[in-house]
């Protein structure tokens, strides 16, 4: 553990790292330093606590706080002892001025939701950029120096405030056990950068009685966002109501929404409440709000502006608690420009907008949502959970999916039904994906894959089998290559035991054409010209020598691919994220590695 010297003034803002996982811990610091932070790392968040009440003694015997106290603190979740909610309850209560950046493996909903419930500054779900990291606790210390001239206008004695916090009802402490198995019961599901951003601003709006307007395609979740909305809201407790303006009848949409008076019109044979009084205390749900009629809108602005409203005939006034959530596919924009949709409501909905990404944004998030249907299909069936080999499932990530989640979940219904046998091949997905696919590839693809000898590892993530890849053309077939040349490669020198010189990270990687691909790609030759070489001159352990230098090599090849960007870097590599960081510190920057 590597503490800072707090009791010495400075100037460069103190950041605590709290995390159970020490590679983490030696990324994060490193990254931070390099940054300009001072960095004080933590295994746990008890040892952390214990040093934060005595540094809060401290600087309250010397009536000045910033000096001891850290500016930030970064935490994860799940840790032995104390967990990170709990840690942030306190940090909330007795210290309040320091913000807390909350990191969670589990990413979902409820983390978000619990992290802002807790009190935490903002909510980091791993894997994360750690340059996103580090522009979050740049915006975590803004928020501290704000908070430390707040609190020298209204200073407060250190034991004052354990007494007010010993007085806190338990009732509004958040506690989770860290043995707490992850559960996700809003049903969203997404571990996506694009969905992180859903989920916190699921997780800082829902305790919000704002307006909100959900935008995205059609299928893309609208609805079940809007129910997460109001799960993780004050108004649980209370009536969510779904209403859908494009399934009502235009001259029935303000009966709907207002109810009626007995006798309002023909048929109105008895008084009946509205969706608005069902709602009461409760959330609305608009959806289509774009589909929505021009004299229903003028009726609605009234009830967002007054909170009240008149049924269909009658004369008395009723007033509501209810918040509106609407959502369209629809731009909204443009129908306020056509004349179809009223400025001043689009104004008055479109108070906190919540773009939802289509799944062609999410394309990492596929695997999980077919694991996901495909499990709650089969126990639906009463059959066993059908597995998807990896080139079925690399066409159903490149399929446009224009139905998005909803269409997704369609086809994994007609696999479920239509495939026989227990492992979905390619030959067996719906004849519209393989058409989009021929036509974007050019790849024949075989009508059954053969069975490969290594068909004993079958264990996997998401239920995916080994498998062959499609059947290439006879020009990319390995007995069509060429023969590799007798001079060596240029790269490399055969008398040599040194490998051949790895790009250098600015270098632009050219796209080579299509026949001299096969031609430059025998990349083994020199190797084994390399290794023949170096054991005819004695030498032991060629591998821990050759290793680091084809980890470099593809590590500068992959970086230079993405224009250095490490996260698009991991993903080509088969990384995480952290591990890219770690790997380029030590192979391309030369940093020693840190005694574990």
């Amino acid at each position: 553990m590597t503490y800072t010297n707090n009791k010495t003034p400075t100037t460069e803002p103190i950041v605590w790292v709290i995390d159970d996982d020490q590679a983490l811990r030696m990324i994060l610091e490193d990254t931070l330093t390099d940054s300009g932070f001072q960095v004080q790392t933590f295994g746990n968040a008890q040892s952390a606590w214990r040093l934060l009440q005595d540094s809060g003694q401290d600087s309250q015997a010397k009536s000045d706080n910033s000096t001891s106290l850290p500016s930030v603190i970064v935490t994860d979740i799940r840790m032995p002892m104390m967990n990170g909610l709990d840690f942030s309850s306190k940090i909330k209560q007795a210290f309040a001025q320091i913000p807390v950046i909350i990191m969670t493996a589990h990413a979902d909903v409820q983390s978000a939701v619990d992290s802002y419930q807790s009190g935490a500054f903002d909510y980091l779900p791993k894997p994360f950029e750690l340059d996103d990291a580090i522009a979050m606790v740049k915006k975590a210390c803004l928020q501290s120096q704000s908070n430390q001239a707040q609190k020298r206008s209204k200073p407060e004695n250190y034991n004052d405030s354990l007494i007010r916090d010993a007085q806190q009802p338990p009732a509004q402490k958040v506690a989770i056990a860290p043995e707490k198995a992850p559960t996700n019961p809003s049903g969203i599901i997404g571990q996506s950068i694009a969905m992180q951003k859903v989920f916190r601003a699921i997780g800082r709006l829902s305790h919000m009685p704002m307006t909100v307007l959900i935008t995205g395609e059609s299928g893309t979740g609208k609805e079940l966002i809007a129910s997460a909305l109001h799960e993780h809201s004050p108004r649980k407790s209370k009536p969510f109501i779904a209403l859908n303006m494009a399934a009502i009848p235009h001259d029935l949409i303000e009966a709907e929404l207002f109810g009626h008076e007995k006798g309002a019109f023909t048929g109105a044979t008895t008084t009946r409440q509205g969706r608005f009084e069902q709602a009461h205390g409760g959330t609305l749900f608009l959806d289509e709000i774009g589909d929505m009629p021009l004299p229903t809108q003028t009726r609605l602005l009234r009830v967002l502006a007054n909170g009240e409203f008149y049924r269909v005939g009658g004369l008395k006034p009723i007033k509501v608690d209810v918040r509106i959530i609407a959502a369209t596919h629809q731009n909204l924009e443009t129908l306020v420009q056509q004349g179809k949709f009223r400025e001043d409501l689009f104004y008055r909905l479109n108070v906190i907008r919540l773009a939802l990404p289509s799944l062609r944004e999410r394309r990492e998030d596929i695997p999980l949502l077919i694991d996901f249907f495909m499990q709650n299909i089969a126990k639906s069936m009463h059959t066993s959970t059908k597995t998807i080999t990896p080139s079925a499932m690399h066409i159903l990530q490149s399929y446009p999916w224009q139905g998005n989640v909803r269409q997704l979940e369609n086809t994994c219904r007609w696999l479920s039904v239509m495939t026989t046998g227990q492992t979905i091949q390619p030959s067996d997905l719906p004849p519209e994906i393989l058409q989009a696919f021929e036509s974007q590839d050019s790849k024949p693809v075989t009508t059954r894959e053969p069975n490969t000898h290594n068909t004993h590892n079958t264990h996997n993530t998401h239920n995916y089998q080994p498998d062959t890849q499609f059947e290439a053309p006879a020009s990319e077939h390995p007995s069509s290559l060429p023969a590799p040349s007798d001079s060596p490669s240029p790269n490399l020198n055969p008398h040599s035991s040194e490998l051949p010189t790895p790009l250098p990270a600015t270098t632009v990687i050219p796209i080579l054409p299509a026949s001299q691909t096969v031609a430059t790609a025998d990349w083994i030759t020199p190797l084994q010209v390399w290794a023949q070489q170096a054991l005819a001159e004695g030498q032991y352990d060629i591998l821990q020598t050759a290793y680091p230098m084809f980890e470099k090599c593809l590590l500068e090849v992959a970086l230079a691919h993405t224009a250095q960007h490490k996260g698009q870097a991991a993903d080509l590599l088969g990384w995480g994220r952290n591990t890219v960081t770690r790997k380029y510190q030590q192979l391309i920057e030369g940093r020693p590695v840190k005694p574990s």
